[in-house]
Order: structure tokens, then sequence, then C-alpha cells
């Protein structure tokens, strides 16, 4: 995090700037307005404490230079007992809070921190936002998503076949669709799922039939694979397909040529073929369940889609893009998210995944009141998951305890769920870095040496 400290009292600033580097804040000093404009021009901040009444630029005027010209960043004033109406006047101007001097610096940080927080939410909700016109597409900055995105970019062009993996509603289909748009095939793009089709239909589905090849084939019928002629047929849950039909498809693909039921020549084809399960085919191939010889034909290039669990940072996005989608359906007039909310939705663990996600924020959008979606337009409002518990893992079984024991179980849990961080967790936890300290000291919690061992 860091943080522009304006104020023309240089020994304020000075200690000011000491104690934020103690909480683990980086912090830099200007002396006025127009200094503090200047670096604001130059690099990059995460936020602005400033003093209203300065030299050459004052508070005030800074700050409405910053919501007219400057960059994104949350202010957070400082005033005399004077001045409380001008620190009003500021809060009306778009401040993101206000302190009178003289204060307490770990109350400073915690309003710090939690402006900060509220301020990455917003860009994160306007990222997704932005993304409203783009057709869905994949949506995410994370390293696992920019890693999904950066492989589709170099496959998509080839005509190489592509198994793409993940658990359900990861959003293996968005990704399947962003491969045939990106690869340049003037064709459809046709999608079946082998695993909800009846067993009995699914090849007359895909291969097409010839008049009277059947009881009941009454006319000739093309199907998917010339349906999807200079395209991309999509194979979503392809570990449920018959391994009869298994036999089938791994002739195509080697031969480039469907047969229709009932037909005594094939037809050439020119089709690309995309492949989704979210089973283990490796395990199936291992069990029989599935051919060994046609996995090895799909999994030309394999692109897994992770979880949301290995993408939280990507829920604020996410939620934006549906909250904008889902506003313009319904047309609603819901401007945005509470900050209690996002941190709802980034908390939740999501074993449906994006899919969970996508209904979670219709329903929100639906049953909210407001202009701004709040905790409790979520169905899960009232049963958040706890730092530190991932998919999988059972709730703990409910018991009495003293405040004392679950504030402990809560450090705990925090600090495990940060990797033992100390700022991350105290800023998880809303309390200040000494405060965090104290407490691991006083509840006797054991911690690894390297948190022990690691400087004030």
């Amino acid at each position: 995090m860091r943080i522009l400290v304006v104020d023309d009292e240089k020994r304020m600033v000075e200690s000011l700037i000491e104690y934020l580097k103690i909480e683990g804040i980086e912090a830099f000093a200007a002396q006025d307005g127009l200094e503090a404009r200047r670096q604001l021009e130059d690099s990059a901040f995460d936020g602005v404490v400033t003093d209203l009444r300065m030299p050459r630029l004052s508070g005030l005027e800074l700050l409405a230079w910053i919501k007219d010209e400057g960059p994104p960043v949350p202010v957070i004033m400082m005033s005399a007992h004077g001045d409380v109406k001008d620190a009003v006047a500021a809060m009306k101007l778009g401040a993101y809070d206000y302190l009178i001097k003289p204060f307490d610096p770990d109350e400073l940080v915690l309003r710090l921190r939690k402006a900060v927080a509220g301020a990455r939410a917003t860009s994160r909700l306007e990222a997704g936002s932005r993304r409203f016109g783009d057709g869905g597409g994949l949506i995410g900055e994370s390293p696992a998503m920019k890693e999904v995105l950066r492989l589709i970019e170099r496959a998509a062009p080839s005509m190489a076949n592509i198994l793409l993996t993940g658990e359900s509603g990861t959003g293996k289909e968005v990704a399947a669709q962003l491969i045939h748009e990106k690869s340049g095939r003037e064709g459809s793009f046709v999608p079946i799922n082998a695993g909800a089709v009846p067993e009995n239909l699914l090849e007359s589905e895909l291969f097409g039939h010839e008049k009277g090849a059947f009881t009941g084939a009454d006319t000739r019928r093309t199907g998917l694979f010339e349906a999807a002629q200079g395209g991309t047929l999509f194979l979503d849950e392809i570990g449920d397909m018959p391994l009869h039909l298994q036999v089938k498809l791994l002739r195509v693909i080697q031969e480039r040529k469907v047969m229709r039921l009932g037909a005594s020549r094939g037809i050439p084809i020119d089709v690309r073929i995309l492949a989704a399960t979210n089973q283990d085919l490796e395990i199936a191939v291992r069990d029989g369940g599935f051919r060994e010889d046609l996995y090895y034909r799909l999994n030309v290039i394999r692109l897994r889609l992770p979880p949301l669990s290995e993408r939280t940072g990507d829920i604020g996005i996410l939620a934006g893009f549906f909250l904008r989608k889902f506003s313009a359906e319904m047309g609603r007039r819901v401007r945005g998210m509470s900050q209690d909310a996002l941190a709802l939705l980034e908390s939740y663990p999501f074993p449906g995944n994006v899919r969970e996600l996508e209904n979670a924020m219709e329903r929100a959008l639906i049953l909210a009141d407001g202009e701004i979606l709040e905790a409790r337009d979520f169905g899960f409002a009232q049963k958040p998951a706890l730092p530190g518990r991932g998919r999988g893992e059972e709730p703990e079984e409910p018991a009495a305890r003293s405040l004392a024991e679950i504030e402990k179980r809560a450090i705990v849990a925090s600090l495990k769920h940060n990797a033992w961080h100390r700022e991350k967790s105290a800023a998880e936890l809303g309390i200040t870095r000494r405060t965090l300290l104290n407490k691991v000291k006083d509840y006797r919690i054991e911690v690894p040496g390297r948190f022990q061992d690691a400087p004030d």
C-alpha cells in the first residue's frame, strides 16, 4: 500500500510517515497541494491523507483536482477542531473520511486500510462492468486466468484438438466459444452435451441418419458434425460418451469423414473438435471407461479452467459484470454493491464456481430493494465461509465458547489463511499490526519462526 501524506507541518508529516512505515505501509510526504499534485501525476498511490488548510493549494483544492482530473484514489482529510464544517464540505465533494487533529494514528491506519480496500473493491466492480459489452468472454485478472487466456491466444489459430478440463461451472463452454471466435474459422460453433442426450439418440445427433435407417427415420437428417462444417464442434462432458460411440468418434477424427446412420459412404468434413470434461479421464482410461487412443487424440492441448476458489481476486470483477448484465436485462437501476456485500462474496467458497456466482447475483438483483446490493440480499449471507476453510472441509460443530476463545480462533484462522503474513491478517481482522502482535502474545499463539523473527 502506497500512501501520500500532505501537510505543511513538517514534524507532523515525518512522525506520521514513520508510524505508517512501522505498520507496513509505504508512505511519502508532500508539503502542500501543488507538490502532492506533481507526485500524483508522476507515481501511483493507493490513497492520500491531506491537511485541509495549506499554502499555495489547499486540501479542498487538491481534492477537487483529484476528483476532476487526478487518479481515482480515496482521500482522507485532516482538520483542526475549528475546521469541522470545512471537513464536512470535503466529504460532500468526495473525500472518503476525515480526522480531527490530534488523532490516534491507529485510527488513521484502520481508516486507510478500509478506504483502500473499498477503492480496490470498486475498481474490481467497475472492471467487470466495463467488460459488459464484450459478449462475455473469460473475465479475470488473476494469474490463473491470465495463463488460461495466454494459452487460448496461442492455441486458437491452430487446428489442434483441445481438451478443456475443470470443475462444473468454471466456464469451459465459454472458453470453447472464445477459442472458436479467435480461431478465424468461418463455420458455426456447435455445442452438444454428451451426457445430456439419451444414448439411443446421441449417435444420430452427432452423425446424422439417412431416411429409413431405423424405425421412425422418415427423412434424412444431417448430424452436428455436418452442421459444424468449417467451424467448431464442442463436445461437452465427453467422459459420459458410451464406448461404442467413442470408437466412431475416433474414426471420424482419423479419417476426417463422417458416416450417417444407414449411409454407404462417408462425407468429408472440416471440423475442429473441442472436448470438455469435469472427470479425471486418466482414471477413466485406466478403469476402461474411456478409450486411451481417443483420449490422446482429444488431448493434443489441455486447457484447465481454475475453480473460483483459486481466483478469488476475480470475484469482484465477475460480480461487476453480472451486476451490469442483469441490471440491463431486468431494467433495474442498481448502481453497485456495498463493501460488506463484496467481502461476503469473496469469503464464500462457491462450490458451484462462476455459475453459482452468476445465479447469486441474479437472485440478489431480483430481491434487492435499493440501488446498492447489500450482504443481506444474498442467500448465503448468514453462512459465509470462515478464513482458511476450503471446499470439501466440514463446518465446525457449534459449541459454547468464551469471547476470548472465539477471538483467538479467529486470529489463528486468519494467520493461517494469510500464510502468517502479519499485515494481511491485521487488515482482514480489522485491527492494527501492533494489536495483532499483542494478541498473539497474550493468547500464547504458537507461530512459525519466520513470524517471530521478523523485525517490528
